[in-house]
Formats: structure tokens, C-alpha cells, sequence
């Protein structure tokens, strides 16, 4: 599990500003420590496996694969295409 931390200063700012106690804040940094430490290889198969089952076809998530590669917060390299597809089929 992979997790945020926030300097004192921050963590008081968000606790003051949003409707959350510091039990919450702390849960939401390790969901979004886990979403963002995922590796390209996982995160290509996680994704492929969730369009896939939202009924879309293999050519169109290729390509919103792609898309969303360009702007994860801590970007994967540009891939192509065939780079997604053996991602995911080897």
C-alpha cells in the first residue's frame, strides 16, 4: 500500500476546508497513494479489463488507453498501440 504525506501546514488547511475528519483524509491519501503507484503494465490491464466489461471494443480502449497514458499524474512513457495490445496479451 502505498501512501501520501503531507506536511503538517497542508493536512491542517484540507482538514479545515472540507468536511472530512483526519481518519477520512488518511484513507483518502492511501486510495489515491495505491491509484497513482500503480505500474503501466497493471494499470493498461486494469483499465482494458473495465472498458471491456462497459461493452467497448478492443481498437477504441487501445486507443483511450492511449489517451490516458498521456495524462496520469506521474506519466508512463508515450506507448503505441501495439505496446498496449502486448501489454495486455503478452
Amino acid at each position: 500500500m502505498a501512501n501520501i504525506t503531507l506536511d503538517e501546514k497542508f493536512k491542517n488547511y484540507l482538514l479545515s476546508a472540507y468536511p472530512v475528519d483526519e481518519s477520512l483524509l488518511n484513507h483518502l491519501l492511501e486510495d489515491l497513494g495505491d491509484y497513482f503507484s500503480r505500474d503501466i503494465k497493471d494499470y493498461i490491464g486494469y483499465r482494458h479489463h473495465q472498458l471491456h466489461s462497459e461493452g467497448k471494443r478492443n481498437n477504441e480502449i487501445y486507443l483511450q488507453i492511449q489517451n490516458e497514458l498521456k495524462e496520469r499524474r506521474f506519466a508512463a512513457p508515450e506507448m503505441s498501440i501495439r505496446q498496449i495490445r502486448r501489454a495486455i496479451y503478452g
